[in-house]
């Protein structure tokens, strides 16, 4: 049986103390005692069945450095069977008490560090009409950027109100503080 991957995102903080070693052992920990999780999660040992992946490793694909590319980011990673759409609210509900987000939500609280529901701030587009045209604004935020903390900050914030609220509603004005913090890097792709 083929599956799927569930993984949350998470940056340290100035207040945070153990290494990501050590917070993954007590992830690791907090995820094994939990029967809701485990009920649809791959087990490959208790070494590997959550997994690390961490700002700055050069054996990961391309795609996976993406998702951690900010400094003092880092993920932890579980493969699931595809029967967990079964019980989505498992892995997905921050309302379901011992889902895999609300223990990920409740740890980063334990243990000083910002906790990224939705991943971190990458990229959207916008369309915009000029002079009767359609274009396509591409924005990206990057890695590097000289205002990343800031940008992590309203991110981190917009997606705490948007798992509290369960509403989205938050998504323009968040949009436009990131576009006012970042480099600009807009590509205009007209139709």
């Amino acid at each position: 049986m083929s599956g799927e991957g569930q993984s949350v995102s998470f940056r340290r903080t100035s207040q945070t103390k153990e290494s990501n070693d050590e917070l993954l052992w007590k992830f690791q920990n907090l995820v094994y005692s939990s029967n809701k999780i485990m009920s649809h999660m791959k087990w490959y040992g208790k070494e590997y069945s959550v997994q690390l992946i961490e700002h700055g490793d050069e054996e990961l694909q391309k795609w996976q450095q993406e998702d951690v590319a900010i400094k003092d980011s880092f993920q932890f990673y579980i493969s699931v069977y595809e029967s967990w759409g079964d019980d989505s609210n498992y892995y997905e509900c921050h309302k379901t008490e011992g889902s895999f987000v609300s223990v990920a939500q409740k740890f980063a609280l334990d243990y000083n560090l910002m906790y990224f529901p939705f991943g971190f701030p990458s990229e959207w587009i916008e369309q915009e009409i000029i002079d009767g045209e359609k274009n396509w604004n591409h924005f990206k935020v990057k890695a590097d950027d000289k205002n990343i903390d800031r940008i992590c900050d309203v991110w981190y914030n917009y997606s705490i109100i948007r798992i509290s609220e369960d509403t989205d509603k938050h998504w323009n004005e968040t949009k436009e503080q990131i576009k006012n913090l970042m480099n600009k890097e807009k590509c205009a792709i007209t139709q």
